[in-house]
């Protein structure tokens, strides 16, 4: 009757016991629940008439069962329906009472399951399970250049929801790919930290990715260089203070957040690939910095704050010698992966070089850079060694 109710995509489950339908609802989340009054508790054992009652008490108690979106009882006994009604009541439930020479109870449950369906759909919006979050700090040119990789972008807005989400998928040899990129309202650790934390609760990706822009350090990275954080840290934590000569001194006690192991050895792998970086470098048809475009995986430091001189730089250098870059929102979406319910995604932090945090920064390859961040994260998520 359910199959050829009119509603479409009912997957529908059967359990003829209230043991078998306990540990049905246990291993999968349903929408709706339909539960006859004279159920039995286990094969071979004997309806009773608070059976059914019985066993919702007892999935109520279960913590480890999903509470269906609704509830309905149904029995073709009427001597149960006036005696059980009010208990079926006191539940939050409805009771429907099944007559084979009747059809108003198909109407009833039917009805109910049309609108719960319509309810749901409403209250659930666009909501996808998302094999990756992708998550910049400026709209232009991270974002944009994010949106210009090929994987059909839609744009998607839920109610009452500020941020717009881009939905998009590739395909692999194995499987589709799902994945939704955004951008924060701000740049900075705050605003970066509160958007991965809601993507992570709303898409529970597999991987969180951070692109964008970050300052190279001179002599270690070039113009447009990718750099994927292993570790990344805040350069602001500590304690600042007064030596024993009366100087403000700064303290610096950061914690670290490694990269996992897996990623970092594809990463690394993919960046030493010389058919990678031509690619990358080839799919580039405007202007090129000098210096020969190279992938690293190495130290990155995340501050609260541009840094645009060398005094500043250098300061933060000293936290840790193999430093490869600097920027503003790394460290916080790695964080904010560790602090997510499980299972939690693995955080990836992807930027380009577009300056050198010195005197001369300026605005001229960001584009670029923001270009080869977003190129390199393609090259990844297509790798046949990452895993989904």
């Amino acid at each position: 009757m359910l199959r050829n109710s009119g509603v479409d995509g009912l997957i529908i489950r059967h359990e003829t016991t209230a043991q078998a339908a306990r540990q049905c609802l246990r291993a999968s989340t349903f929408d709706f629940l339909i539960i006859d009054l004279h159920l039995p508790d286990a094969l071979g054992a004997m309806p009773s008439a608070d059976g059914g009652l019985s066993f919702f008490d007892l999935i109520k108690m279960d913590e480890n069962v999903p509470l269906p979106e609704d509830v309905l009882f149904i029995t073709g006994r009427e001597e149960l329906v006036m005696e059980a009604n009010a208990e079926v009541l006191e539940r939050g439930a409805v009771l429907c009472q099944y007559r084979s020479d009747s059809s108003e109870w198909k109407k009833v449950l039917i009805g109910r399951i049309r609108y719960g369906t319509e309810r749901i759909a409403r209250k659930k919006g666009f909501e996808i399970e998302a094999d990756v979050a992708i998550v910049t700090a400026m709209r232009d040119p991270e974002l944009a250049a994010v949106l210009e990789l090929p994987f059909g972008w839609e744009s998607k807005r839920m109610r009452g929801e500020p941020t717009t989400f881009h939905v998009g998928s590739l395909v692999r040899e194995d499987r589709e790919i799902t994945i939704v990129a955004a951008s924060a309202h701000r740049k900075g650790m705050p605003s970066a930290a509160a958007l991965a934390s809601k993507m992570s609760a709303c898409f529970r990706p597999r991987y969180m990715i951070m692109l964008g822009i970050c300052a190279g350090i001179q002599g270690k990275t070039n113009l447009g260089d990718v750099v994927i954080a292993d570790p990344a840290w805040d350069w602001g934590s500590g304690k600042r203070g007064q030596d024993e000569n009366g100087s403000a001194v700064f303290r610096a006690a950061p914690y670290q957040l490694a990269l996992n192991s897996s990623v970092s050895q594809i990463a690394a792998d993919l960046g030493e690939s010389s058919e990678v970086k031509r690619s990358i470098r080839a799919g580039w048809d405007d202007a090129v910095p000098e210096g020969i475009f190279d992938v690293h995986v190495g130290p990155m430091a995340s501050g609260a704050s541009v840094i645009a001189d060398d005094i500043s730089a250098r300061s933060v250098v000293t936290q840790h010698k193999e430093l490869l870059a600097i920027e503003m929102e790394a460290y916080a979406v790695m964080a904010s992966a560790e602090y997510s319910t499980d299972p939690k995604p693995v955080a990836i932090a992807i930027k380009s070089v577009c300056d050198y945090a010195d005197s001369n920064k300026n605005d001229l390859w960001q584009r670029y850079a923001s270009y080869t961040s977003a190129a390199f994260a393609q090259q990844l998520l297509v790798s046949p060694f990452l895993a989904f």
